[in-house]
């Protein structure tokens, strides 16, 4: 035998005899700890992305540009369970997550998109 296969042949059977000793729990039956449930995304139907054109504490206005079509504006309800990603402030880019009620369209996530600049 070589040097290799007597260390693989001396690393199993001390696996081997570890795994057997009383008390040592098996592999399987160690529970790892779980982790906090993450935040769960809020959920809505639609998305729309701008910069901020006119913000409220209640309301927020969002603009969109595509190229060859008009700029088209659409306003926001901000209600106390909408969840939100960044500080808003006026001209900053953002990415509203929503629902449409009768109400009106609802903001259930917004999330302010970092400023990459450019080169």
């Amino acid at each position: 035998m070589d040097y290799h296969s007597i260390v693989w042949l001396r690393s199993a059977a001390s696996l081997i005899s570890l795994a057997l000793l009383p008390g040592f729990p098996p592999a399987q039956a160690q529970e790892t700890p779980k982790d906090p449930a993450p935040k769960a995304e809020p959920r809505y139907d639609d998305t729309f992305s701008g910069p901020i054109v006119d913000l409220s504490s209640e309301r927020i206005t969002v603009s969109r540009s595509i190229l060859g079509k008009p700029a088209e504006k659409r306003s926001f309800w901000i209600k106390s369970d909408t969840r939100i990603e960044g500080k808003l402030r006026l001209k900053v880019k953002v990415t509203v997550g929503f629902i449409t009620t009768d109400e009106g369209d609802i903001a259930r996530l917004i999330v302010v998109r970092a400023n990459t600049p450019k080169k």
